[in-house]
Order: C-alpha cells, then structure tokens, then sequence
C-alpha cells in the first residue's frame, strides 16, 4: 500500500469517526429535547471539547431585561416629544415673528392715518377758513358801489370770483332780496362776464352730478 492510498484511508476513517460522534451528540441532544436524557449530564464531562454547534447553552435571562426595554422605550418616547416640542417652538418662533411683522405693519398703516387725518383736518381747516372768506367778500363787494365792486372783481382769479358770486346769491335767495349778480355781470367786460357765466354754469352742473 502506498503512501498516498494510507493516508486517504486513514482520513476517510477519521471523518467516518467524526460522521459517528456527530450522530451520537445529535441523537443525545434529541433525547434531551424528548426529556429522555439529561444532555448536561451524559456530555458535561466532554461538552467543552466539542464543536460550538454541537455544545448546548442554556439562555440566561437578564432579570432587568424587561427594565431595560421600559426605559428604552421611555427614552424614545421622550426624545419624539422633544422633537415635537422643538417643532412647535420653531413654529411659534415663526407666528411670533409674523405677528411683530404685522404689529411693525400696522403701527406704518397707523402712522400713515394719522398723517392723512392731519392734512384732513388741516384742509377742512383751510376750506372753512375760505368759506368764511367767501362769506365775507361777498357781504363787502354787496355793500360797496357796483362799479366799484365789479373793477375789484375784474382783477380777481375767475374761480375765486366765482365762488364770491355765488355766495352773493345764495345769502340773496336766504335773505329774500333780488341778487345784484347780474347787475355785477352786465358792468363787466362782455368776454369777461360771458366766460364768468360759462364757468359758474359747469361748476353748478359738477355739484348737481356729484
């Protein structure tokens, strides 16, 4: 026999042994798994020699295994509460500035009103002003000499003279007397009366439509 036919025939051997061995810790892990056998008994003695898959381990069960999953649990579920938290604070910081934007919108849109009252009011202050004027210029020019009156008013912004005649005729028609208007009209230059009366005409249609 050579060398060669040996050594293949001694491996054979030992794998047949192994194949066995194998068989019989498997048959006495069954045994053991039926509650025929004590696998610890019958093997402890060589359980540290065999292979890791063949060694049966018991499981120990960790007593603060339970513990440990409630407080895992716990710290998961307060890590997503501070994830919420964290998102609601960012959407106050958000609405928070939003609203100082709308207060610094507001206090402009205010300022703005109060600016516009005051020229309001300084207008309404200036209108009336004129319309005492008016009321006073036209008592004047009523009570001065016609000729007088009309070569005054000759010289005069047309609108101006306008709204002095036109106060003539109201405090006439208020006081039940005849307007001396048209006298005052009939003195003056005839293009100079005639563009007086035109205008006097579109500013009663404007008031009438408005």
């Amino acid at each position: 026999m050579s060398v060669t036919s040996a050594i293949t025939y001694i491996l054979k051997i030992l794998f047949l042994l192994l194949l066995i061995i194998v068989i019989a810790v498997g048959g006495i892990y069954w045994f053991d798994h039926l509650g025929l056998l004590d696998y610890k008994k019958v093997m402890g003695p060589v359980a540290k020699y065999l292979p890791a898959f063949l060694q049966r381990g018991e499981v120990v069960e960790d007593p603060m295994l339970l513990e440990k999953e409630l407080i895992n649990k716990r710290a998961e579920a307060l890590a997503e509460k501070e994830k919420m938290l964290q998102l609601k604070e960012k959407e106050l910081e958000s609405r928070e500035k939003q609203i100082k934007q709308l207060e610094e919108k507001l206090k402009e849109e205010s300022k703005g009103l109060e600016r516009e009252k005051k020229l309001l009011s300084e207008k309404l202050h200036e209108y009336d002003n004129y319309k005492e004027n008016i009321k006073k210029q036209a008592e004047y020019f009523t009570n001065m000499p016609p000729k007088a009156a009309v070569e005054r008013l000759s010289k005069m912004d047309d609108l101006l003279v306008i709204d002095i005649l036109r106060q003539i005729d109201k405090n006439a028609e208020e006081q039940g007397k005849a307007s001396v208007v048209p006298y005052f009209l009939s003195l003056m230059n005839p293009d100079k009366a005639a563009e007086i009366q035109r205008k006097m005409t579109k500013v009663g249609e404007f008031e009438k439509n408005d």
